[in-house]
């Protein structure tokens, strides 16, 4: 028989990952008694897993509404991009100092390798494939605080969810000029290029700030 405990962890990974996707979108009502449908569990450890999903600020639980995905506002989303853009920035370094940074690249380069030479790159796939690279610079880092920063940070892992900020045309080369810095173990561009790559993304969200203003 599987326990309640065992059923909150599943619930807990399987709406997590449909928030990070962005499948269920912020802001978006959290219908428990269709959740628990679907996922073929109890009320009970379903509101176990949003409990601990509200204290991931993932979810919010929001008086005669419910639980809903946290929509984050703009400005915590440009503030963790920037956060992004050091701890990356780290990352990166640290990987082109490791004894094994060609080998760590050829793992970033087949994250991509399926749409070099594309004209018509699919939207979804590469959204999924830089959510992948990013994560990886972080996870493959030798870096023990960062990891567990990472594990900590949804507010971080939450920029996924806005999707793509900038087409694949336009960062498919940025990824590989982070890429090609980790092979040559250049720390010094490979910490640049990466802290670029989210700069750049960063003056966009701003300027749609400014624009709404």
């Amino acid at each position: 028989m599987i326990e309640h405990a065992d059923l909150s962890q599943l619930a807990y990974q399987q709406i997590k990952s449909q928030i990070l996707s962005g499948e269920l979108e912020r802001g978006q009502k959290l219908v428990q008694e269709k959740i628990a449908e679907n996922l073929g569990i109890s009320r009970m450890p379903l509101h176990k897993a949003l409990q601990m999903l509200e204290s991931e600020f993932l979810v919010e639980s929001v008086p005669r509404k419910g639980y809903l995905v946290k929509k984050f506002d703009q400005k915590e989303l440009i503030d963790a991009f920037e956060c992004r853009e050091v701890l990356e920035g780290l990352a990166a370094r640290k990987l082109a100092q490791s004894p094994d940074h060609v080998e760590l690249a050829l793992k970033l380069n087949a994250i991509f390798e399926p749409f070099v030479g594309q004209t018509d790159i699919v939207i979804s796939d590469y959204r999924i494939a830089d959510q992948e690279f990013h994560n990886a610079i972080r996870q493959l880092s030798d870096n023990v605080v960062l990891k567990k920063l990472d594990a900590l940070g949804n507010y971080l892992k939450m920029t996924f969810s806005l999707g793509l900020v900038r087409s694949p045309q336009e960062t498919l080369a940025e990824h590989y000029d982070i890429i090609n810095a980790i092979k040559a173990g250049d720390a010094e561009k490979a910490e640049y290029f990466i802290r670029k790559h989210a700069s750049n993304s960063i003056d966009i969200l701003i300027n749609k700030q400014n624009e709404k203003l």
